[in-house]
């Protein structure tokens, strides 16, 4: 029987090597548990973008693509030119199969960032930020890769809106005018373990 990583507690720490280990080892059985769990942002993120966004050839990044459940979810929806970055090589391997997206970006944490600034108008992050992924810190890095009117579309679960250095930060940089929020809605995010979380939808000013 296959190690169920959704029980073992997979959202408790933000730590690099946690996450780097816990992806890993989760990519050969991740869509399956994710699915069985119910996995609802990735559908919610892109119903979203393609009630709001027209053109369906804009160059959307994947930020944290995964197995590219979002990429998915993304192309049902119309949406074509699609990016996948991701610093999970495992992970990435799998997206990969799916051909899903354009291109695909494995990114060293040890290295600078290699996206460039304003080349994507929309950035996604599903499950992207909070414990069990990335820390707050990537917020910072995510709005500085968006030219002005750049939109980031992205999901912070139940755990996340927990610990206030999360949504303080969002909420600082709607406070200092830096982004304007365009949606915030709460909702389902993986109801197998009555998970919810909250989507945004930010333009940076």
């Amino acid at each position: 029987m296959s190690k169920k990583f959704l029980e073992s507690g997979v959202h408790k720490s933000t730590s690099r090597d946690f996450v780097k280990n816990l992806y890993m080892n989760w990519a050969d059985t991740y869509d399956n548990e994710i699915k069985k769990n119910q996995y609802a942002t990735p559908n919610r993120i892109a119903e979203i973008l393609r009630l709001t966004i027209s053109d369906k050839n804009i160059r959307v990044l994947d930020y944290g693509c995964g197995t590219g459940l979002s990429g998915t979810a993304l192309l049902k929806v119309g949406f074509k030119n699609l990016t996948g970055a991701d610093p999970s090589l495992e992970m990435l391997s799998k997206a990969k199969e799916k051909n899903i997206y354009r291109s695909l970006i494995e990114l060293n944490l040890d290295e600078p960032n290699p996206i460039s600034k304003g080349h994507y108008p929309i950035i996604i992050g599903s499950g992207l930020i909070g414990p069990g992924a990335a820390s707050i810190e990537l917020f910072d890095t995510i709005i500085s890769l968006l030219d002005v009117g750049g939109k980031f579309a992205f999901s912070l679960n139940d755990v996340a809106l927990s610990i206030p250095a999360y949504p303080t930060k969002v909420n600082n940089y709607i406070n200092e005018k830096k982004v304007d929020l365009r949606f915030k809605e709460y909702g389902a995010h993986l109801p197998g373990i009555n998970l919810k979380a909250m989507i945004y939808i930010l333009e940076k000013k």
